[in-house]
């Protein structure tokens, strides 16, 4: 198997591509990676979060997570996760995500947490963290979907498709085929603006709402944990 997470740099354009088959589960090593990436692309860059196959992301290795569980290293391995997404959200650069198919849970998390979602128009979400015995996310998805309705996707795991994201002005949602060139489109429009505007705008933005975003995260992490 591959890289996890393949990385290009075309120019200024960071290309970070999941490729773990057949879903794109995320596991401890993609994590990494992808905090990696996100925490290193320069403020005059911009990052593109896409997927290689038919699914954006099914969200945490379930796996991995069973086997965390059973062995006492849970809180480990939710802190992994939670760091990337929060690597994400701290991104110095502007962050486009491309999504196709389905984004499961940490997966669903990952798109809210860029600054500009396109969605292919057969592409929908769901988080079923209640059902996989985890309480975090909200923090996350609600910079994606209103606040009623992100609670109501957390407790009901409820999908959520692409042309209702479209009539909520929450994502750009195409047809599947024009998807990476939309995507990719709307990376380099946002490089064609003043890097150091861009930068002040998501910083100030709602009193620093990414950084909110990410310390709530992290302290829904922290609650989880210390139940």
């Amino acid at each position: 198997m591959g890289e996890p997470l393949r990385v290009r740099r075309e120019g200024a354009l960071v290309r970070a591509t999941l490729d773990r088959p057949p879903v794109n589960a995320l596991d401890s090593g993609t994590y990494r990676r992808l905090g990696e990436v996100a925490a290193g692309t320069r403020p005059e860059e911009c990052l593109l979060i896409d997927a290689a196959g038919r699914a954006f992301s099914a969200g945490q290795d379930l796996r991995e997570h069973e086997r965390a569980t059973a062995d006492g290293r849970l809180g480990e391995s939710l802190t992994e996760g939670a760091g990337a997404l929060a690597a994400v959200l701290r991104c110095p650069a502007p962050v486009v995500v491309a999504v196709q198919g389905p984004a499961i849970g940490a997966g669903a998390l990952l798109a809210a947490a860029a600054d500009v979602a396109v969605f292919a128009d057969d592409a929908w979400l769901r988080v079923p963290e209640l059902d996989v015995g985890v309480t975090v996310g909200y923090a996350v998805l609600s910079r994606l979907l209103p606040p009623p309705m992100a609670r109501r996707a957390l407790l009901t795991s409820e999908r959520v498709e692409a042309p209702v994201l479209d009539r909520l002005g929450a994502a750009v949602v195409v047809p599947p085929a024009d998807l990476a060139e939309v995507a990719t489109g709307l990376a380099t429009g946002l490089l064609g603006k003043p890097s150091g505007m861009v930068a002040l705008a998501r910083r100030s933005w709602g009193g620093g709402e990414r950084e909110l975003a990410a310390r709530a995260y992290e302290a829904e992490v922290r609650d989880f944990l210390a139940r």
